[in-house]
Formats: structure tokens, C-alpha cells, sequence
């Protein structure tokens, strides 16, 4: 009779097990005389096989959702994010400020718009609702009109639940998948026929809940929806039989919600017969739930910075898991040009728009690291840097090895480059790397034999015009050193590795800067004509990037608006950011010439 060492157990598919299970019958003595391939044993086999197989299938697929980084299924990744202390961020709804201007019947004193009176804008063919968060009181002596205004996109609902401590099943869940968790409201009433009500909040440390504490916990469970539990009277206010508990929250639509202007007011409003909304600035803000990859990446970093903000981690663990942040650099103060000594820099790029703004930079520091910190460190917070990148793609194809047509190819070069700009930079701390994005150009058509980029940056500063100023200029990448060398005396405008848009200096028009042996020059053109108009506006430092413009005086930018461009060629093919810095390209800097490899003769040129 065989022994057990001969069931071999290595068998990954169906067709070696059965294999396997065939081989260890047949070692067998009572089994000698059995065909196994054409028998109703073979019938069982397969049963046996297949069961086996499944079985392996499943305990595989199940130790994969065991584990954080191998989780596929949201709900395994959420489960695994909890035990770490982490709650996955729901939808963030959009917000907009602007002036609200009342035309109302009659002349009374005062006239409030109740809290989640509803204004609708239309968008992309699409009805979005905002809501005020809060009552809004419009004076006669203001002529009914109120600035700073906050909208919040999306529409109020609230759920009741009666608390019966009997049932042990009871959950109260809010049933909206969309729900915006800042904007919860939890209340409890203490019956239906006592109408006292407790507010209760979500605490931020749970080292200051005791038993006295008004606080509910929120975690996200199935369906992406969220649960609400209380305390049990030791680590909070326990709930009471009958108590009514009342959910108020705004549910929204997130990142769709994004640059709406035109609003007008929906709600019907006694002697309010209209509702002029003046908006600031376009809604913002808005954010789609955490996905699965985020929470991934997020959570345990969350529970390293264990809810205080000390390393340059624990800041960047706390910042990203806050709404409209979408990358997030810091530096100390030791590591800052200039140093500054007990400081805390932070870079935000917003998942929407380039910068925060004023308000949303001092709600981080006010609400989000505020008692995270340690005390006697200040933190700012700084606008990312951008350091912006022209392309020009020369790519030879062979239209002979593919249907699509030039256009065709065009675009997916062009949507190539896009991409890549999408996906590895555009934050911080990622690289520009030229040979990645030469490959992914070449391969995105079979058709393309080769690519040749010709990379440029550029950054845009902000002058004070008519007043004489030193302006600092960090590329942070070697500058090639094309003039290096040349004598002062070397003509105007005959090429280097800096160049500007165009100025007005000194009361000349059409003036551009220029290296010169790394002095910085100014230049004009007047038609085919080039004039020297300054020798020495600053210098530069090809090692380092740096530039310097000193007493530096336009009177106007030709461009309009006060932002002028300084364009520099790299002295390597990759290009690196540093600290708040990032690079990113836009759709406008990115040139594509594609040429027909069949039409260069091999013979003549």
C-alpha cells in the first residue's frame, strides 16, 4: 500500500492535482486493476479535483484580503485600515464664497434665510444644489446684502433612529453612501415626548474622553457607508432607552461639484422674492471618497504619526488623510533657503487649482495640527513652487505599420505625454525622468520608430511693476552653460540658456532677458533688429539654477498682468524639484512633430 509521502501536493492546477490524486491511486495495491481514464472513478477524481482546487482557490483569495498591501476588496482594506486606527475620508463637498444680495417685498428690519436654504446651478448640463450650513440674517441697513457667504455643495438629510437597548443588533448607520462626514450633525433627544437634546462630537484625542464626554465614533463599514456607536457611560456618555438619536448631514456629489460659478437660490423664502449670488470664485474643494490605494498608502502612516505631528512623516501622514489635499512636502526650518530656526514648512497642492487659499491654509493650522504639534514650533504654510516644462517631441513613425492615421498617432503621443504628467510628477518629490517618458512615447503606437525630446523650463514671477526690485529665481537643476566664456562685449540676442517673455525697461518695449557668462542682460527687439538695452540686470548660477535680478525695473509685461516668464534650458536630461517644488506640464507647452520615416530618402538630402 503506498504511503502518505506519495500524494504529492505541489499541484497548482486542475489538471496536476487530478494528476497527482491519479498517481497516488495507482501506487496503491487494492486499486492495481482500475483504468482511472475511462471509469466512473475517473468521475469521482474530477469531483475530488475540482473540490480540492476550489478549496486551494479560496484559502488563497482569503489570506490575500487578510493583508493591507494584497487586499483587493474595499471592505477587507477598510476592515484591515480600522485596526490601525484609520478612517477612510468620505466624499468632501465643494464649497463656494460669494455675496448674497436679497430682493425682498416690503421693508422689514431683518430677514434670515434658515440653515440649508437651497441654491441650484446648472453645470455641464447638470443640476448641482448648495446649501447654507448655517442661518443667514440680511439687515435692512445693509440693504439685505451679505458678503463672504459660504455655500456647501450638495443637499440636507437627516435620520432618526430610537435608541431600544434591548435589541443587540441595533446599529445606527447612515444609510447615504455620499455623505460629507464633516458636515455631520449628531444630536440626541432625550425621548419623544422630552425634547431636551444633547449635541454630540467626534473627538479628535481620545486620551480627553471620559466618562462625561458628549462624543460618537464614526468607521466606515459595508457598501462604503458610515456607522455611528457612542460611548458605553467609561470611555463617554453612554445612550439611554428611547432616546431619539438625530442625524443631520449634507450629501454631495464631490469632485463633480467643482468650478460652479452661477448660482441662483431654489428654496421658497417668505418675502424673499429673489436671490442675487455674486461668487468670489469658482466652487472648490470638492473630493471624491478615499480610494482603496489611497487608504493603502495613508493608513499606516497615520498610525506611525499615532495622531501628533513631530517628524516630517507624521505631518505628511495627517495633512493627506485632511479633504483637497492632494500632495504634501515638509521641510524644517534648518533645511530652509534661508534657514529659519523653529519653523515647520509645509507645501499643499489641492486635488483642485494650484494653491490654497488663505482660508483653507489657516483651517490646516488651526484644525487640523493644531494639539498635534509640538508647542513651541510655528508652522507656515507655503504655496507650491512650480517649475513648468515645454516639450518638443520629434518622433518618426512608419505609417506602413499601423491603420491609424497621422492625427491618430499625434494624439496618443500627445495623450502619452498628458499622462505621464498626470501619473509621475505633478507632485512633490517626483522626477522628470527623460529617458521613462522618451520610452513610453515609443511605445504608446507600434508604429514609431524613435522619439527625440527637447525639454525647457520655465517659471512664472510675479513683479512689482514700476518699482525697482531683487527677485530670486530657483530652478534647482544645472543650467546649461552655452555663453560661458564669452566676453561681455558679445553681441545681443545671439542665443543662451536664458530668455524671458517680453517687458517694457527703461521705456523700451519688447525687451527680453539673456545670459551672458553668467551675467543676466536685457535685450530689444525692433523688427529684424536687435539693441542692447542693460548689461548687467543680475547674475546666474549655472551650477546650481539660481538666478538674481537685481534693482530690476519693467513697466509692463506684453503679455498683460504683472507674471513674467523666464524660460532656462537644463543642463541634464532629468529634471528633479527640491522641497516644495513641483514639476508639471501643461497641455499648451507640449509640441509634437511627427514625421514620416518613408519620406527621407536614404539617397539624396
Amino acid at each position: 500500500m503506498a504511503t502518505p509521502t506519495n500524494l504529492k501536493i505541489d499541484g497548482v492546477n486542475f489538471v496536476q492535482i487530478r494528476d497527482n490524486f491519479k498517481n497516488y491511486l495507482k501506487n496503491q495495491d487494492q486499486f492495481t486493476d482500475f483504468n482511472f481514464d475511462a471509469s466512473g472513478i475517473s468521475t469521482l477524481l474530477d469531483i475530488l479535483t475540482f473540490n480540492t482546487y476550489y478549496n486551494s482557490f479560496y484559502v488563497n483569495m482569503v489570506a490575500t484580503e487578510t493583508n493591507l498591501n494584497t487586499a483587493q476588496r474595499r471592505n477587507s482594506i477598510v476592515n484591515l485600515a480600522g485596526s490601525l486606527n484609520y478612517i477612510p475620508r468620505s466624499t468632501t463637498a465643494a464649497k463656494i464664497k460669494g455675496t448674497v444680495k436679497l430682493t425682498v417685498t416690503g421693508t422689514p428690519s431683518t430677514i434670515t434665510l434658515p440653515q440649508y436654504t437651497r441654491f441650484d446651478a446648472v453645470y455641464e448640463g447638470v443640476t448641482y444644489s448648495f446649501v447654507t450650513q448655517e442661518p443667514l440674517t440680511f439687515t435692512l441697513a445693509s440693504n439685505y446684502t451679505l458678503t463672504n457667504v459660504e455655500l456647501t455643495q450638495g443637499r440636507s438629510v437627516q435620520e432618526r433612529y430610537t435608541v431600544n437597548l434591548l435589541d443587540g443588533t441595533q446599529k445606527f448607520v447612515i444609510s447615504n453612501a455620499k455623505v460629507d462626514t464633516s458636515t455631520l450633525l449628531v444630536r440626541v433627544q432625550t425621548s419623544s415626548t422630552i425634547g431636551t437634546l444633547r449635541v454630540f462630537e467626534n473627538p479628535t484625542n481620545i486620551v480627553e474622553v471620559t466618562s462625561t464626554t458628549l462624543a460618537y465614533f464614526l468607521k466606515e463599514i459595508e457598501d462604503g457607508k458610515y456607522e455611528i456607536t457612542f460611548g458605553d457611560n467609561v470611555l463617554g456618555v453612554g445612550l439611554d432607552n428611547d432616546n431619539i438619536v438625530i442625524l443631520d448631514y449634507i450629501i454631495t456629489e464631490g469632485a463633480s461639484g467643482n468650478q460652479i460659478r452661477e448660482i441662483t437660490l431654489a428654496s421658497a423664502i417668505a418675502n424673499v422674492e429673489d436671490a442675487e449670488f455674486t461668487a468670489n470664485d469658482v466652487s472648490r474643494g470638492g473630493e471624491d471618497r478615499e480610494t482603496p490605494e489611497r487608504i493603502k498608502f495613508a493608513a499606516p502612516k497615520f498610525y506611525t504619526a499615532q495622531n501628533r505631528a513631530v517628524t516630517v512623516e507624521d505631518y505628511r501622514a495627517i495633512l493627506l488623510n485632511a479633504p483637497n489635499i492632494g500632495s504634501v512636502s515638509v521641510w524644517g526650518g534648518e533645511d530652509n533657503d534661508p534657514p529659519f530656526y523653529g519653523k515647520v514648512f509645509i507645501a499643499v497642492k489641492p486635488v483642485v487649482g494650484e494653491q490654497l487659499t488663505t482660508t483653507e491654509k489657516d483651517s490646516i493650522v488651526r484644525t487640523i495640527l493644531k494639539g498635534k504639534k509640538i508647542l513651541t514650533v510655528q508652522n507656515e504654510i507655503v504655496d507650491p513652487e512650480f517649475i513648468f516644462i515645454t516639450i518638443t517631441a520629434d518622433v518618426k513613425y512608419d505609417p506602413e505599420q499601423t491603420v491609424a492615421t497621422q492625427d491618430s498617432v499625434n494624439s496618443k503621443i500627445l495623450d502619452t505625454i498628458k499622462l505621464y504628467n498626470d501619473t509621475d510628477i505633478n507632485q512633490f518629490s517626483k522626477y522628470l525622468r527623460y529617458s521613462k517618458l522618451s520610452r513610453l512615447i515609443d511605445t504608446c503606437e507600434r508604429s514609431i520608430l524613435n522619439s527625440e525630446l527637447t525639454l525647457s523650463m520655465y517659471k512664472e514671477i510675479d513683479l512689482q511693476l514700476g518699482q525697482s526690485s531683487r527677485y530670486v529665481i530657483d530652478f534647482s537643476n544645472g543650467i546649461a552653460k552655452t555663453t560661458v566664456g564669452r566676453l561681455s562685449s558679445f553681441g545681443y540676442g545671439q542665443g543662451g540658456s536664458i530668455t524671458s517673455g517680453a517687458f517694457t525697461f527703461q521705456g523700451f518695449t519688447n525687451c527680453f532677458l539673456e545670459d551672458n557668462n553668467g551675467i543676466l542682460r536685457v535685450f530689444r527687439k525692433v523688427e529684424q533688429n536687435i539693441f542692447g538695452v542693460a548689461q548687467n540686470v543680475g547674475t546666474i548660477n549655472y551650477d546650481t539654477g539660481q538666478l538674481i535680478l537685481n534693482d530690476f525695473n519693467p513697466t509692463a509685461i506684453a503679455a498683460g498682468g504683472v507674471t513674467l516668464k523666464i524660460f532656462a534650458i537644463p543642463s541634464g536630461s532629468d529634471i528633479l524639484p527640491l522641497r516644495g517644488q513641483i514639476i508639471s506640464i501643461r497641455d499648451a507647452d507640449i509640441t509634437v512633430n511627427l514625421t514620416n520615416d518613408k519620406s527621407i530618402s536614404l539617397v539624396k538630402r
